[in-house]
């Protein structure tokens, strides 16, 4: 694991035999994955499981925040929290993702790659950070795989969002999960996350792409470490 600063941001790079980042990892795919601050320990673990799993060689960029980035730089568009003491959202999440594509990726990857490039590039990320990976799907041509984990589909203005565009159609794989708690029919907001789930999907099926929605037990905060983990796998091994 070796770690870069840029700017306000903390990045852990994660490759075969690092920290050497031998010529197996210059041909190998990258996942980025944006993360609260306070789960790198979780990071590490996750991209041990899944590469113990899958057998593969792949390179797992954390992009960490803290809690007031988290809100700030995630979020697609101003909007008002639903959340009883939690502030509103800034909408950063626009110029965050054109920071992110225009100078972190080129950074991150002329470090691990040298003058090569991945196999291929993914977004990924849970809760509001699985939000920020969906709105990636229709708003970068960067990544050809996005995995959304728990996102925050409830997000406002979002159903319309993806009612009203279309993803970009270098994708090639996206994966989507919701814990059943989470699309609770008979709670407004549950309801519309399943809902605007399912219309991601369908809209990124209809851009060519593998697009595969997954059902989990339980609620939002629950399982975090083994939704991520299984979320990666899936665009490891597809």
């Amino acid at each position: 694991m070796q770690s870069l600063e840029f700017d306000d941001l903390r990045i852990e790079i994660f490759a075969p035999h690092a920290p050497s980042f031998t010529k197996e990892a210059a041909s190998a795919p990258i996942i980025y994955l944006h993360a609260l601050e306070f789960s790198a320990a979780s990071v590490g673990e996750i991209y041990e499981l899944v590469s113990r799993q899958s057998g593969a060689n792949f390179v797992l960029a954390a992009v960490y925040l803290n809690e007031t980035q988290w809100g700030d730089k995630l979020s697609p568009w101003a909007a008002k929290s639903p959340f009883k003491g939690v502030r509103d959202f800034a909408g950063g999440g626009a110029a965050h993702l054109e920071k992110f594509t225009d100078e972190l990726i080129p950074r991150i990857e002329q470090h691990v790659f040298g003058a090569g490039e991945p196999a291929w590039r993914a977004c990924a990320g849970y809760s509001l950070a699985g939000l920020f990976s969906a709105y990636a799907a229709f708003a970068s041509d960067k990544f050809q795989k996005i995995a959304c984990v728990s996102a925050s589909f409830w997000f406002g203005g979002f159903d319309a969002f993806v009612a009203a565009h279309s993803p970009q159609r270098g994708l090639t794989h996206v994966y989507a999960s919701l814990g059943e708690a989470e699309m609770n029919p008979k709670n407004p907001r549950g309801a519309l996350c399943g809902e605007t789930a399912r219309n991601f999907i369908a809209k990124c099926r209809s851009a060519g792409a593998k697009a595969e929605f997954e059902q989990n037990p339980g609620g939002h905060m629950q399982d975090e470490i083994a939704r991520i983990s299984k979320a990666l796998l899936k665009l490891v091994n597809s």
